[in-house]
């Protein structure tokens, strides 16, 4: 090894261990990084180093963050709970498949397969797992993700204002080349869609902060996800039969006014879209909620893909990665991914993997929604549940992890009922009070 080469191993070696601590000892700037990394194309493509697997940016961000999760787990050991042991479970049958796969078609291709939906996902779950909770951490946190969900929203209305408001029908020319007309995928979208639930959890209605839901759901609209918008209506539902209290009306009318607001809101967009007063924006929104063709092939290929599955042991543990997603739809060879994680997740990490996921999501929940549960703990779970159904069309995408991470360091780190139901408990709308200050309204 030659002294150059080895001067710019120590300087990397040395730079991810310093993001290794500053993982452990600033969760909520490791977390910015995290998402904001999102926010650059770069960090998903452009190869830093070469070991056999190409290394992005935002890989080595995923390994510092589970460093970390190993470092915090030597520090502070959680206690014993299923949450726990499921995603061990997991991550183990990802490990074992990642090897057969490395092993059968090299480690680039199993790497590939392997890193975003699996690595990066239950990684960062991990990683949030193992933070110090503190309801102070959680608003910084929610911050972060609000922050990160405008600058997104920014970046949409840029895009409009060069190629106009697409939809899911529809391809714009750049650079000569047809390409996707809506402004941000639905992993973007869903980032926008879930800080507006946050809003609406962690500001009481009277505040000025909630002005801000009202243009983050829009941009959700005119982004013309149609998976997008059924999770932000199940979210959105969540909220009413959940959500804190709204200003200063009385307790009993609270669920009335929020169901009223929404409704009223949602009966407008409908008038608008249905009388043509949104112009051709009403026409791509109409088309966009109207096309069945992309479900039914989708619906094809999970079906083929299925088939791809042969004998008890890929039923169990799921073919390797590096297998590929190979089938025929309409005639043609597809192969992308499943566009449904819960058939990826059969795919790769078989009936086992997809159990534990399945039971791993109804152990955080479960105290997350309950009669009584702090409300910190009912908006993770909300985010939570819309994770579910955006799996439905989507494989869920790194950040979705860190939710699911600090949802299972509650459920592990729970009060008992009777701890959090006393005389002594402050209000509802007061344990979620915003990091940031509150306006006078």
């Amino acid at each position: 090894m030659t002294p150059t080469l080895l001067l710019f191993a120590l300087t990397g070696l040395l730079a991810l261990g310093t993001l290794t601590v500053l993982y452990v000892r600033a969760p909520v700037v490791g977390v910015a990084l995290l998402l904001t990394a999102g926010l650059w194309p770069a960090a998903r493509s452009e190869t830093v180093v070469d070991l056999g697997v190409s290394l992005t940016p935002q890989d080595l961000l995923v390994f510092c963050a589970l460093a970390a999760a190993c470092v915090n787990l030597v520090r502070r050991p959680p206690h014993a709970h299923r949450a726990l042991l499921l995603l061990g479970v997991i991550l183990l049958l990802t490990a074992g498949s990642f090897l057969v796969g490395a092993t059968t078609f090299g480690p680039q291709a199993a790497g590939n397969d392997m890193r975003m939906p699996f690595l990066y996902v239950f990684g960062l779950a991990l990683y949030g797992l193992t933070l110090p909770y503190t309801e102070r951490l959680v608003h910084r946190l929610a911050a972060v993700w609000v922050a990160v969900a405008c600058v997104e929203a920014l970046r949409a209305v840029v895009w409009w204002a060069q190629y106009g408001i697409g939809s899911a029908v529809e391809q714009v020319m750049i650079d000569g080349l047809a390409s996707e007309s809506r402004a941000l995928s639905a992993p973007e979208a869903l980032l926008i869609a879930q800080a507006a639930v946050i809003l609406l959890y962690a500001t009481p209605l009277g505040t000025r902060r909630h002005l801000l839901t009202a243009p983050l759901l829009l941009t959700v609209v005119l982004l013309q996800h149609r998976t997008v918008w059924l999770v932000a209506a199940a979210m959105l539902a969540g909220w009413l039969l959940t959500g804190t209290g709204v200003g200063n009306a009385p307790a009993r009318g609270r669920r009335g006014l929020r169901i009223g607001l929404t409704a009223g809101g949602l009966c407008l967009g409908v008038s608008a879209v249905s009388a043509g007063l949104l112009g051709r924006f009403g026409t791509g929104l109409t088309l966009s909620a109207s096309d069945s063709g992309t479900l039914a092939w989708r619906a094809t290929g999970w079906y083929e893909l299925l088939g791809t599955l042969d004998g008890a042991a890929q039923w169990l543990t799921g073919r390797p990665f590096g297998s590929g997603f190979d089938r025929l739809v309409e005639g043609l060879i597809v192969g992308v991914s499943p566009h449904n994680y819960f058939l990826h997740l059969l795919l790769r990490i078989g009936l086992l993997g997809l159990f534990a996921f399945l039971a791993l999501y109804a152990a955080v929940l479960a105290p997350a929604l309950r009669r009584g549960a702090a409300l910190t703990s009912r908006a993770l779970g909300i985010l939570a549940c819309g994770q579910l159904v955006f799996a439905l069309t989507y494989q869920v995408h790194p950040e979705q992890g860190l939710v699911l991470g600090v949802l299972c360091a509650l459920a592990i780190g729970v009060a008992p009922r009777s701890a959090q139901s006393g005389p002594d408990r402050p209000p509802a709308h007061q344990e979620i009070r915003s990091a940031l200050p509150v306006p006078n309204s």
